[in-house]
């Protein structure tokens, strides 16, 4: 089953913060639930922007190394 883009987004950033304040909340030292879900969301955006550009930057760097082997490969054949 796949889900639509929208939905799955919206299940992502509610996971994400979801975690972020459960483990704020459940650390070793704890905190009460209102800073907990305040710290959730300022890290909420914070934590799915570094993901994303991550994800931006492995794929940039998979494209530039294909693009080496490609002229790699053309070289070696001449």
């Amino acid at each position: 089953m796949t889900l639509p883009k929208p939905l799955k987004n919206a299940l992502i950033v509610v996971l994400t913060y979801a975690c972020v304040v459960l483990i704020m909340r459940y650390r070793r030292d704890g905190m009460d639930w209102g800073p907990a879900l305040l710290i959730g969301l300022l890290v909420t955006p914070l934590a799915l922007l570094l993901s994303w550009g991550r994800d931006r930057l492995i794929g940039k760097a998979q494209r530039a190394g294909e693009r080496a082997r490609a002229r790699r490969r053309g070289e070696a054949a001449e």
